[in-house]
């Protein structure tokens, strides 16, 4: 199974390339933030094209089609380009994401840099991969050694990012980076590069294959009041490479943002 995935993930990675550094056209949806391109209906259509050969029966939730609903205890959630807005500025950071969950539980993800070539992928309980080498989150334990991420949804007002830059100079961290490809910086994560992300509400297909990567690498996600999340599905949370400056990274929070 993570062969197919990992098959159409490329395959809507060859579609991008394909656009990128060209003029494309642009389509609006919930704001002037919030667009689409053709590279991703292109490469949407070339996962789905490809996914559904082999599972016919499974359940689809797409960014770009929306659901398609089959009556499946499976379900694949895809995000054909995270990263829109970074692919039609001409700047090479952005993926495709690629989850598949059983009964609400995600058990399997793919994130394609299509750039790099870089493949990460996880199942569940069976760790987490880079180009077919293991992967597992650092052991940076104090908070002015850390690089954060904050990522958000459409609807957050600013205010949010205004208290979080506050909090990162209050605790002396040492570089706070919006990238604006969630996924990518939940693999970033699960490789060592960077120590914690805050997410403020970002849609599902941004984070689905992302968060099952982390954890297979040592990760820890919980919500902003430090209990576990209730459902996978959650949108607010933190995400760190170890216990210890999860913590740190929970009393920050909960010192400036709530």
């Amino acid at each position: 199974m993570i062969n197919k995935v990992i098959k159409s993930a490329k395959l809507g990675g060859e579609q991008i390339n394909k656009f990128f550094g060209d003029t494309v056209q642009i389509f609006n949806k919930s704001t002037i933030a919030d667009f689409r391109t053709e590279a991703d209906l292109a490469s949407e259509k070339a996962i789905l094209d490809e996914l559904q050969k082999h599972f016919p029966d499974f359940n689809y939730f797409a960014e770009e089609s929306g659901w398609i609903k089959n009556g499946s205890e499976y379900t694949f959630i895809i995000d054909p380009l995270d990263g829109t807005n970074n692919f039609s500025l001409g700047i090479p950071n952005f993926s495709v994401s690629i989850a598949l969950q059983k009964n609400g539980v995600s058990i399997l993800g793919v994130v394609y840099n299509p750039i790099l070539d870089e493949l990460f992928y996880a199942e569940k309980d069976k760790g987490a991969f880079l180009n077919k080498v293991q992967m597992n989150t650092n052991d940076v334990r104090e908070i002015s050694k850390a690089t954060i991420s904050y990522t958000c949804g459409y609807e957050e007002n600013g205010l949010t990012y205004e208290n979080v830059v506050k909090a990162i100079n209050t605790y002396k961290v040492k570089r706070l980076i919006t990238n604006w490809s969630p996924a990518l910086d939940y693999c970033l994560l699960a490789s060592g590069k960077i120590e914690s992300i805050i997410c403020k509400g970002n849609d599902i297909y941004d984070n689905m294959a992302g968060k099952l990567i982390v954890r297979e690498a040592g990760g820890i996600i919980t919500e902003f009041d430090g209990t576990e999340e209730k459902e996978e599905e959650n949108t607010n949370f933190i995400a760190s490479n170890n216990k210890e400056l999860h913590e740190i990274m929970l009393e920050m929070y909960q010192k400036f943002l709530i």
